[in-house]
């Protein structure tokens, strides 16, 4: 009698702790982070631009630069094209914005779809200061552009479009050149003021110089319009 009351009770005992040892597993299943597939095949279009602001934009545009009465600087034409060029741009087409200025060198619209108007905002808000540096712009957005397209499978456009007045300061821009080059991520210049010698008409699947601020609003829209298929193999500077 004894022996089966033990036996029942050691069997009552060990289906409780096995209720409680499964119970904890559930528990602690539930507060880990599940898995999620975010990344997908897609084929969206993504412009990443790097936006000088440094201090020679608050020129005059009648130095080397075909003179408007509009403008009182190089970067209010500047702003006007963006303003211009912005509502071209298809709602699905991912756009990025990186901004050097008076308000330092950082990203001011992460890359994403229907961002024409908080990427007019932050245009808007720029304020001509400070040195030019291209290289490390560059280079950031070139990481943005080689994340998405990871996240899109390698599928989709993926484009970074530079529009500078000046040469870079800091580290040497072919540092930049060769890093984009490396990642498979085509440069798009467009050039304010600067003619045909700038140090990125060599290293660029595209360069437009852009003497004038009707010139610069063109060769934005262009960016959008072009349709040559990019290959690494001939990237420019290889």
């Amino acid at each position: 009698m004894c022996q089966r009351m033990s036996s029942r009770l050691l069997l009552c005992l060990a289906a409780t702790l096995a209720m409680a040892l499964m119970a904890g597993a559930e528990a602690a299943t539930e507060g880990l982070p599940q898995p999620t597939q975010t990344d997908e095949a897609s084929l969206a279009r993504n412009f990443y631009f790097i936006f000088d602001g440094s201090g020679s934009m608050s020129e005059s545009l009648t130095k080397q630069c075909k003179g408007d009465k509009r403008f009182s600087s190089r970067l209010e034409g500047a702003k006007w094209a963006v303003e211009q060029f912005l509502p071209l741009v298809p709602r699905d087409v991912n756009l990025g914005l990186w901004v050097f200025d008076t308000n330092g060198n950082s990203e001011r619209v992460a890359l994403g779809a229907d961002s024409r108007g908080p990427f007019l905002i932050e245009v808007k808000k720029i304020r001509a200061g400070g040195q030019t540096p291209l290289t490390e712009s560059i280079e950031q957005g070139v990481n943005r552009l080689a994340r998405q397209r990871d996240k899109q499978l390698g599928y989709g456009e993926f484009r970074l479009i530079v529009v500078t007045d000046g040469e870079a300061t800091g580290r040497p821009l072919p540092q930049a050149v060769a890093y984009a080059r490396e990642r498979r991520v085509p440069i798009y210049t467009i050039g304010l003021c600067l003619g045909t010698d700038h140090a990125l008409r060599k290293s660029s699947v595209s360069y437009r110089p852009a003497d004038s601020i009707e010139a610069l609003k063109l060769g934005l829209e262009e960016t959008l319009a072009e349709t040559i298929m990019f290959d690494p193999q001939t990237f420019p500077g290889r």
